[in-house]
């Protein structure tokens, strides 16, 4: 029989567009463009990326390189082209923690009074009533900036005499503060219907290690809570409360640069009576010859604290320092 010849594998037609690239209107390869406009996608977000994560790191380095004499230079610099995004979005906060070392946190009480002479108290922040956390974390905000921006009453009227633009910023910064106490109490008093309310500062202190160590206390122990009162500083507590120093005037030197000798000049023995003698300088005899007890040097002590009145303009009437 005869062999069969194999086969030719059979080769499919393709169609001569099939082999051409796909193209746009313009002719150009479409593939290459595609492949362009994605190599520019990638850099746009990666850029925008970078730029992001900048704006969000600088101002923190920002708030942490600060010092006394105002931001640093070379970060102040790096943070300009990011300062407007940054308040755009909300970014430029300084982010710092309490940890390790928290300090004391202050509230503000409330006194309300109605018609009938029923008087009510309320201790703001309160995370019992102010739900969800982000109320409390308002109201806890608005204490502390009551408290940041206290001034005592005054100035002095001596210190317009040494530094008149120091009392000055004194007595601002003392309306600032009555301007801000005057709108809380407004706030309360159209809360509660015009009842008459009066408000004061209490810090809420934290023990420290060794006092905890030694006698453990809740946090929420009433003699952590203190009233700060508002009064004038008192003038007795800038005098000073002992003596002045008393330096020794250096010895006199000698032509050659030390010290002066002194001479020895005799004296005469004469023969003198010890005649006992009281010192009246510590000791204090009473009437009946007696020495009076010692007494302790005075100490300036703050009165008891009174809730603020209504009146922003009284300064007597105790926030108080």
């Amino acid at each position: 029989m005869p062999s069969k010849r194999p086969r030719k594998p059979s080769t499919p037609k393709v169609h001569p567009a099939e082999n051409q690239r796909p193209t746009n209107a313009s002719g150009n390869d479409l593939a290459t463009e595609i492949s362009a406009a994605g190599k520019w996608a990638k850099r746009a977000v990666t850029f925008f990326v970078i730029f992001h994560l900048m704006a969000m790191f600088l101002p923190p380095l920002a708030f942490q390189a600060a010092g006394a004499l105002g931001p640093s230079p070379f970060v102040d610099t790096l943070l300009q082209p990011f300062r407007r995004y940054g308040e755009m979005l909300y970014l430029n906060r300084g982010y710092a923690f309490f940890a390790p070392d928290p300090g004391p946190s202050h509230l503000i009480q409330a006194r309300v009074t109605d018609s009938s002479g029923v008087v009510s108290e309320t201790l703001s922040p309160d995370r019992k009533t102010q739900w969800p956390r982000l109320l409390y974390h308002r109201h806890f905000m608005l204490s502390e900036f009551l408290n940041e921006v206290y001034q005592p009453p005054g100035p002095p009227a001596e210190l317009y005499e040494i530094d008149r633009l120091g009392a000055e910023m004194w007595a601002q910064s003392r309306l600032r503060y009555e301007h801000v106490r005057q709108s809380y109490v407004e706030h309360l008093e159209n809360k509660h219907d015009g009842k008459e309310v009066a408000i004061r500062r209490i810090e809420h202190v934290i023990p420290g290690h060794v006092e905890f160590a030694n006698a453990p206390i809740s946090i929420s122990d009433p003699r952590l809570y203190i009233i700060m009162q508002d009064q004038q500083i008192a003038d007795e507590l800038l005098e000073p409360v002992g003596p002045a120093e008393l330096i020794p005037a250096p010895p006199v030197a000698g032509n050659n640069g030390a010290a002066a000798p002194t001479t020895d000049t005799p004296t005469t023995d004469t023969p003198t009576t010890d005649t006992p003698t009281t010192d009246t300088s510590t000791t204090d005899t009473s009437a009946e010859g007696e020495p009076a007890a010692a007494t302790e040097p005075a100490v300036a002590t703050q009165p008891e604290g009174v809730i603020e009145s209504t009146n922003a303009t009284d300064s007597t009437n105790g926030d108080a320092q």
